[in-house]
């Protein structure tokens, strides 16, 4: 075998033991998150420990964490804590919070959605991820209302019209009532089998038609109030509820 084709054979060699070994470096270089996803109670914040897995030859450091708005990757916080590690893999983790008045005044900024994102730099280069944080999705039901608070039905009549009122404490929400009672006391006299539903809307109308005979019957016993009650239930299993007095006549 000749000279020039031994070095022919060793160049070709190494080549391809640097593709190898350097894609075996390219490989290490991740970094996960856990959770990468979060919710947040509007109401009260976040409070969670995380864990950073990383891989990274030589280790890497993360001198600070950044809240960022994720639509126009602007920074909204810093948190100067920094995360190390050694070797070529590691995991450490840390505890993020998030004030509950820090999500309202973030909302209120039109942020919508927020990540918590680390960059670890080491000797292989620098790598980052974030935690994300859906604002619109943070948001429960408040406080339902109805109005107006109090009205009259008569036996001639037997029609009621009337809005229910819904609040988030973030945001818009989604919530369901799959039913209305008449109330007297604990007892069910009579129960509306209408749903109702809100996506997004603050205010549903309803118009509720009694069946005849009732009011009459009713005041012919003695009861000139009822109470109409619904009990709304959120995507996140929240449960508010809310009353109108009705007064009864023949």
């Amino acid at each position: 075998m000749n000279k020039q084709l031994i070095l022919t054979l060793v160049g070709a060699i190494g080549i391809v033991l640097a593709l190898v070994l350097g894609s075996s470096v390219s490989a290490q270089q991740i970094v996960s998150v856990d959770p990468g996803d979060a919710w947040l109670d509007a109401s009260e914040g976040y409070q969670e420990k995380v864990t950073w897995r990383v891989a990274s030859h030589g280790g890497a450091a993360s001198p600070r964490g950044v809240f960022v708005n994720l639509d126009n990757s602007q920074e909204l916080a810093v948190v100067d804590r920094i995360l190390e590690f050694s070797g070529n893999r590691g995991e450490v983790t840390e505890t993020v919070q998030i004030s509950a008045q820090q999500v309202h005044q973030w909302h209120a900024q039109g942020v919508r959605r927020v990540g918590y994102r680390r960059v670890f730099a080491g000797a292989a280069g620098s790598l980052s991820n974030h935690i994300l944080f859906d604002l619109d999705a943070s948001g429960r039901l408040a406080q339902v209302q109805a109005s107006p608070e109090q009205q009259t039905v008569s036996g001639k009549s037997r029609q009621m019209m009337l809005a229910w009122n819904l609040n988030s404490d973030l945001g818009s929400i989604s919530a369901h009532s799959e039913s209305g009672q008449f109330m007297v006391g604990d007892r069910v006299v009579y129960e509306v089998l209408e749903p109702l539903s809100a996506e997004g809307d603050s205010r549903l109308n309803e118009t509720v038609t009694l069946p005849p005979g009732l009011i009459n019957e009713l005041v012919a016993n003695g009861i000139y109030q009822v109470r109409y009650t619904r009990t709304f239930v959120d995507d996140k299993d929240t449960r508010r509820s809310a009353s109108m007095n009705i007064r009864l006549t023949q």
